[in-house]
């Protein structure tokens, strides 16, 4: 069966009836959440899974980039995402002139000025809030909502007090706070992924410092011999500011064929482990519960890493990770040392 007949492009009249067709696309594909996250991420999307979750189960319009990171990582083609897209844009122009004043006239408590109404702010420390908005007003909406929550996360970190910020490009980032770390949000953040990606290291950008962001932090750490924090602080900009590059990773196929041939008794459970542990990513890095850090395509934990006696930066080399992954299997039989449940 085509692609084409697999994924259907909706004709929905509806936002819940465009929702209920991605619900489909999610279901045909056979992928969890979490696989469609990692999927996602290694295509340069972020698409956690509570908020994959949380977009499916509701019948709003969710937001362009959502449905681009689903679409990507249930692999359908190019063409076809961007039909979805002007599928969305067409029903976000129809609604929003049918019902712009009427959800207005909702939100507004009785008695009430529109005026008060737009000036209430979220309490401190909640996820700023993500609006839908009609299509002319979106750009100038997420730019309005990156200073004022990027303002409001640093004052919810309480600790962190804005400084005179580090350079990257020659001039300042006005109000960023001396540390920046996993949780903020803000035109500060999107400053460090935009370098981030310049630096060869693909992240989302979209201004939230999330469990992405974090990763590519400690890879580009890693790489330059930085304290490995996951944390960006003035060195690790005076580093984004250099001429330092991350070398390019493995891409999929690379990495894919390098499995079968170093396990030619099981190459697809070889595959299959590495995906589940990493999603083929050679650059992945998992933070757990407990502060402890797990490395690479096969996701070596600190532990193991030293006692490889190897670096970080070596744990992070696909022929490395692929190597040392084979040796444990000579010795084991299988991939019994790997627990990746889906």
């Amino acid at each position: 069966m085509d692609d084409a007949v697999r994924d259907p492009v909706p004709q929905a009249a509806t936002a819940g009836e465009y929702v209920a067709s991605l619900r489909e696309v999610r279901r045909r594909s056979g992928l969890t959440y979490r696989e469609l996250a990692r999927r996602a991420s290694a295509a340069g999307h972020w698409l956690p899974p509570s908020t994959l979750a949380t977009m499916l189960g509701r019948t709003a319009l969710p937001r362009e980039r959502t449905v681009v990171a689903l679409l990507a990582a249930c692999g359908t083609p190019a063409v076809e995402v961007d039909r979805w897209l002007e599928t969305r844009r067409d029903l976000e122009a129809r609604l929003g002139e049918q019902g712009r004043g009427e959800s207005d006239a909702a939100r507004t408590p009785a008695g009430a000025s529109t005026t008060v109404a737009a000036n209430i702010r979220p309490s401190v420390g909640t996820a700023p809030p993500r609006p839908e908005a009609p299509w002319p007003a979106r750009r100038w909406l997420r730019l309005a909502l990156l200073a004022v929550f990027g303002v409001l996360t640093v004052g919810a970190a309480g600790a962190l007090r804005p400084v005179a910020p580090p350079t990257v490009d020659g001039s300042p980032t006005v109000g960023c706070p001396e540390v920046l770390r996993q949780g903020m949000y803000g035109p500060c953040v999107l400053r460090l992924q935009e370098h981030l990606v310049a630096d060869g290291l693909t992240v989302p950008v979209d201004g939230w410092f999330g469990p992405d962001t974090t990763s590519r932090v400690m890879v580009f750490q890693a790489f330059g011999a930085l304290p490995v924090s996951g944390t960006a602080d003035e060195r690790l900009f005076d580093e984004l500011a250099g001429d330092r590059k991350v070398p390019a990773s493995w891409s999929e196929d690379r990495i894919g064929k390098h499995l079968r041939r170093t396990f030619p008794e099981d190459p697809a459970g070889a595959v299959r482990v590495a995906r589940c542990l990493s999603g083929l990513d050679p650059y992945r890095v998992e933070v757990g519960e407990d502060g402890a850090r797990r490395w690479g395509l096969f996701q070596f934990s600190d532990m193991e890493v030293s006692r490889f006696g190897v670096d970080r930066q070596t744990a992070l080399d696909a022929a490395w990770s692929i190597g040392t992954a084979r040796e444990i299997w000579s010795r084991t039989g299988g991939f019994g040392h790997w627990n990746c449940a889906a």
